[in-house]
């Protein structure tokens, strides 16, 4: 799919690519060849300003495909810092950004791109996807989160993993008991799944007759990962009482069975995981500062597969092969590829994998996976980005076509979507670029819209921003 961001970039051709040394975002091509080399997006001091894609010998970066023009799409750099814009060049495929067939479009992290029939994603991690650890699966964004966990592993340094349901959570808890070399077994428990009633017993454990219906004695969950790792995970919906004793058995590394008279000693790693900050819900109230200060050793929060889209096309291939057995692996047509790079994925890999068991059940006989054998909540999300742009709310890529595909809604970085009243105008942008001395960073936070946006409207609308930096030359500032 890539290569790391330090390895020397080369075209098909062998040419270098202009930059490829430098760090920063780059569009990782994901279909139909996804080992192709990554293109640098970062504008070098000595760069030149624009870079040809198409599958003419003499482009910067070739690609020998029917679906490609002899000269495609450009990328251009108007000045540093302001980020690659991709332009079509009277293609006869066109190109795409996040599903909407456009002319032009300044590349942000996180876009899909499709030039001609090849699917690509802007990303700041480049790299290949790989088993991390045994069942998780990623590429340089996952694998960054997770390499101080392999540090970690060997201490007796707690870890608390935050994610969002099927981030793969318990799976790397299992990676940190492989790597951690401790003799014992790996248990998990669900603390949310915990009877308030049962629950310190679950635990800690209990003798034979210590309540009503214990016709025998259990060792709980701490006694049972002895020289191993147990895995709390929703620790923060244990009860306050018993995050006290939780806190209790932390500190003392003993534990108290139900209906014994001595504590035993334990010897256990601990590995808590939720979907929600432990420090937020102490914040509220609802988990001991205490017992947070004793479980947090080291905090890792797993990213959602929305913001690794750059996965998305070969992990579902992976699993397609995984899953599928020894039968045959059926080809992907690129209009699906696209839809689930755009989709955004609330359940994340669990929801990736229900998918492909989906697909191979329902569709065991299709020699080819296309678009319309998605589920109908993929098609009504790019339906509901398909309404929104036709009413004006993601209008930042001028000029345009109709988008014969999806359309991928992204929210603003503030976490609101802007209404289409409220989108800036013209004016409004010259203002605040003033105000901000020509910095459109600040202008950018002042409107509250990105500074990807900011840079559409003033190419669309011709804003010189030079004037703007420099007021003296401008006769109407």
């Amino acid at each position: 799919m890539g290569t790391d961001p330090g390895t020397k970039t080369v075209t098909a051709a062998g040419a270098p690519v202009r930059g490829a040394d430098r760090e920063g975002l780059a569009l990782v091509w994901v279909f139909p060849v996804p080992d192709r080399p990554p293109i640098p997006l970062d504008r070098g001091p000595n760069a030149a300003s624009e870079l040809i894609i198409g599958r003419d010998a003499a482009c910067d970066v070739r690609i020998e495909a029917g679906d490609i023009s002899r000269r495609h799409a450009a990328l251009r750099w108007t000045e540093p810092g302001a980020g690659a814009a991709l332009h079509d060049l009277g293609s006869r495929n066109g190109i795409r950004i996040n599903g909407r067939a456009v002319a032009q479009g300044v590349l942000a992290a996180g876009d899909v791109v499709r030039v001609g029939g090849w699917i690509g994603v802007v990303t700041a991690q480049p790299g290949a996807l790989v088993e991390i650890a045994p069942g998780l699966y990623g590429g340089a964004a996952l694998a960054r989160a997770v390499a101080p966990l392999r540090l970690a592993a060997p201490s007796d340094l707690p870890i608390v993993l935050e994610g969002e349901t099927g981030t793969g959570k318990e799976v790397v808890s299992r990676a940190i008991h492989a790597w951690s070399g401790r003799r014992g077994p790996f248990v998990a428990v669900n603390c949310a799944a915990l009877p308030e009633s049962l629950a310190e017993g679950e635990l800690f454990g209990y003798r034979k007759g210590a309540f009503t219906g214990a016709d025998k004695a259990s060792p709980g969950v701490f006694r049972s990962a002895e020289a191993g790792t147990l895995l709390l995970d929703e620790v923060s919906d244990l009860s306050l009482a018993l995050q006290a004793k939780l806190l209790r058995v932390l500190e003392q590394r003993e534990v108290q069975p139900l209906g014994e008279t001595r504590p035993v000693p334990i010897d256990v790693r601990i590995v808590v995981a939720g979907q929600l900050s432990l420090l937020d819900a102490s914040r509220a109230g609802r988990f001991r500062p205490d017992l947070l200060a004793r479980l947090e050793g080291m905090t890792v929060r797993l990213p959602p597969l929305r913001d690794r889209r750059e996965d998305v096309a070969p992990l579902f291939s992976q699993l397609l092969r995984s899953i599928g057995g020894a039968g045959p692996v059926p080809a992907v047509d690129g209009e699906l590829v696209e839809r689930l790079c755009l989709y955004d994925w609330p359940f994340n890999v669990r929801e990736l994998v229900q998918l492909v068991r989906r697909l191979l059940i329902l569709r065991a006989s299709e020699t080819t996976l296309r678009a319309e054998h998605l589920p109908d909540r993929i098609g009504q999300q790019v339906a509901a980005a398909r309404a929104e742009a036709v009413a004006g709310r993601d209008d930042e890529l001028a000029p345009r076509t109709v988008a014969p595909g999806p359309a991928a809604a992204r929210p603003l970085r503030s976490g609101r979507r802007v209404p289409a009243e409220e989108l800036p105008d013209v004016p409004a942008l010259v203002a605040a670029l003033r105000a901000a001395g020509g910095n459109v960073t600040r202008a950018a936070a002042l409107l509250g819209i990105t500074r990807q946006r900011a840079y559409r409207l003033m190419d669309s609308n011709a804003v010189d921003l030079d004037a703007l930096r420099n007021p003296d030359d401008d006769p109407d500032a």
